[in-house]
This record gives structure tokens, C-alpha cells and sequence, in this order.
């Protein structure tokens, strides 16, 4: 997959830009902080996910001068097809989303359309954060890798967000009505919820030994990354709903289900949480990157387009130019605020300087 061009229109610090990296190779995107480097990838991602990978909502995106903010880009898979993604985001009007002039018809075509792979320095939340970041990890990737994932993630969501209402709504009291409605929400949670698990479960399996390698490369060191998938309930989970369904009343909350399980990641047999350094918790959160790009590409046949936002700053040379040469990409964007490795010899360099582009070069 490669990115043709990007144009923006209203978005962040952009009134009007056009982007054209190289199609392939390394493109470096340099400028000082708060210039606008990040918001291209963010434009890039956003396209290929419906969402900002730095967490930011609709009104931080649009410019502050604008009433909505436009994204365009022209992409081509491996097979030669053109993909042209659209988006507008509006203060005022409903936002709209098209893919080759056409509304995705499902969750899934958005998520598949143009696989991307981001780098940054958040990704270390992901390790060392909440547990809900490494659950929104592991349903990124499912998303991506499984056809029936994002449908099960939309459904497992929309049970937990009615049953959580009707949970609040009953005021702790468990009447027949109450009762009755949560038969239905549970079990569909039960359904929906357990097939989520099983394919986190089944991605972890599969991740697992992608990461051990990932982090051995990019480390230098033998250190042993396992992963395991610990869930919140024994058992089946209509039966164990059933049981907590009154300290979910009186708390008035969902109490186990997909959205308490956790992502567990140990560093020699220890919770690298815990008891990992700040750089093996880094380099421990990019080798998870590594490890689903390369499984991604093994079993889906696509390069994702390379994302990486000020890893430089982040990491020593050697362990950057380590997840460079771990990844396989036909097309690298990155963001730097200073140098690049020399060995890196990108194809195109652009400068970024109050949202605008002031310089290309070979």
C-alpha cells in the first residue's frame, strides 16, 4: 500500500496543503515542534481509521478558523488499485466519510481499506498504561486481521453502552423489569462478548512469537517478551453474568465482560508493567508494532504504509534504525524534529513550518 498524495483543507494548523511523498522508500518530514509535522501523519492515519491516533476529538482537528475540516487521498494497494478515501468533519453539518466516491457499506471496509502502521511516543501506554489501552491495541488489530472482528467490536460496544444505561437507570433495584431487559442485553453479551474473546485470544497466540523476535532484534538482548490474554470471568460468561448481576446492580455497572479482561506482557517471566526499565517498556511497545505489521503482511499479502512520528527522539540510533530494518514496508513517512541516521538515505526530505510545506528534496 502507498500513499499517492494528501491534501487538507481546515485541518489543524493546515488551511490548504498538498503532500506528495516519495511512492516509495523513505520520505522524512522535518521541522521544529508545534509546525505540523504530526498532524500529516494524523490526516494519513485518520483516513485509513476513522480516528485520531493521538486521541484527539473532532473539534481539536478542525482548524480553529474553519467551520470543517477536508481530507483527500489517493492511495494504491499492491495489486494496482486505486483507493481514493474522503473525509469532511464539520462543527455544524453531519460528517461524511467516502471511499472511492462511495459510504463504506460497514465498519470493516473502513478498517481495511488502507492499512497503516503508526510509531509514536504514546505507544508506550500500551505497556506501561491502563488496561484499556492494551485492550484497544489488541481490538485495533483484530479489527484489521480478522474479517468478522469490527463487527463483533461494534456489537460487544453497543450491549455494554445499553446495559450499562439500564444498569444506571434501575437505581440499584432489581425488579422484574428490570430483570427481564437484562436477560436480553446479557445474553447477547455473552454471545458477542466471547467471540471477541476468542479473537484476541487467537491474535495473541499469533502475535506472541512475532514480538519475542521483534524485541530480541531491536534490543540486542536476549530477553524473553511473552504475552497472555487474562480474562475477567472463569468459565461461561452468560452463567458467570447471571451470578454478578446483583453487584452490577448495586454498583450499577458492568462488572466483567471483554472491557475488564487484560492484556498481560512479561519481561523474563515478570510483568514488564512493573518491573521493566522506561527503555525496555519503549522498545517492548514497538516490537509489538513490529510484530503485528509482520504478521499483517504475512497472512494479508499488503504492505501497511509505515508511520513514525519522532521515534529519533525517543530512541538511540541503534534500536531506530533496528525497527526500520525489522519492519518491511514499500512506502516509510516519518517526522523528525533533528537528524536521521545517515544510513537511513531517505528518498524525499520536506521541511514544515507553520503548516506549510517550505521545502522538498531528493
Amino acid at each position: 500500500m502507498i500513499l499517492k498524495w494528501l491534501e487538507l483543507h481546515g485541518f489543524r494548523n493546515y488551511k490548504e496543503i498538498l503532500f506528495n511523498p516519495s511512492p516509495s522508500g523513505i520520505t522524512v518530514i522535518d521541522g521544529d515542534n508545534g509546525q505540523g509535522k504530526t498532524s500529516i501523519l494524523e490526516a494519513i492515519s485518520y483516513l485509513a481509521t476513522k480516528r485520531s491516533f493521538r486521541g484527539a476529538s473532532k473539534e481539536a482537528i478542525i482548524n480553529y478558523e474553519a467551520d470543517e475540516a477536508v481530507l483527500r487521498a489517493a492511495f494504491e494497494s499492491s495489486h494496482k488499485r486505486d483507493i481514493l478515501v474522503e473525509a469532511s468533519l464539520s462543527r455544524s453539518r453531519r460528517d461524511r466519510f467516502l471511499v472511492n466516491k462511495q459510504p463504506p457499506s460497514k465498519v470493516s471496509d473502513i478498517n481495511k481499506t488502507v492499512p497503516v502502521t503508526v510509531f509514536a511516543a504514546q505507544d508506550i501506554e500500551v505497556v506501561r498504561g491502563a488496561p484499556i489501552a492494551r485492550r484497544d491495541f489488541l481490538d485495533d488489530c483484530v479489527s484489521m486481521l480478522f474479517p468478522r472482528g469490527p463487527a463483533i467490536i461494534a456489537s460487544v460496544e453497543k450491549v455494554l453502552r445499553q446495559r450499562a444505561m439500564l444498569l444506571k437507570q434501575s437505581g440499584g433495584m432489581l425488579t422484574p423489569e428490570v430483570s427481564s431487559t437484562l436477560d436480553v442485553w446479557d445474553r447477547q453479551l455473552s454471545q458477542y462478548g466471547s467471540q471477541l474473546v476468542e479473537l484476541r485470544q487467537e491474535l495473541v497466540l499469533l502475535m506472541d512469537p512475532y514480538v519475542n523476535t521483534a524485541y530480541k532484534e531491536i534490543s540486542s538482548r536476549n530477553d524473553r517478551i511473552s504475552l497472555s490474554y487474562r480474562c475477567s470471568w472463569q468459565g461461561d460468561l452468560h452463567q458467570e453474568l447471571m451470578r454478578n448481576r446483583k453487584d452490577d446492580i448495586r454498583r450499577q455497572s458492568n462488572g466483567i465482560g471483554p472491557h475488564r479482561d487484560e492484556l498481560e506482557i512479561d519481561i523474563d517471566g515478570h510483568p514488564i508493567r512493573h518491573n521493566g526499565s522506561q527503555g525496555e517498556q519503549r522498545t517492548a511497545a514497538y516490537s509489538m508494532k513490529v510484530a503485528f505489521h509482520t504478521l499483517y503482511r504475512e497472512r494479508m499479502g499488503e504492505d501497511p504504509i509505515l508511520l513514525l512520528d519522532d521515534v529519533f527522539s525517543e530512541l538511540d540510533n541503534t534500536r531506530c534504525k533496528a525497527i526500520l530494518n525489522s519492519v518491511t514496508a514499500t512506502q516509510t513517512i516519518l517526522t523528525t524534529t533533528g537528524t536521521v541516521p545517515g544510513e537511513l538515505n531517505p528518498d524525499l526530505r520536506v521541511t514544515v513550518n507553520d503548516g506549510a510545506i517550505i521545502e522538498g528534496t531528493v
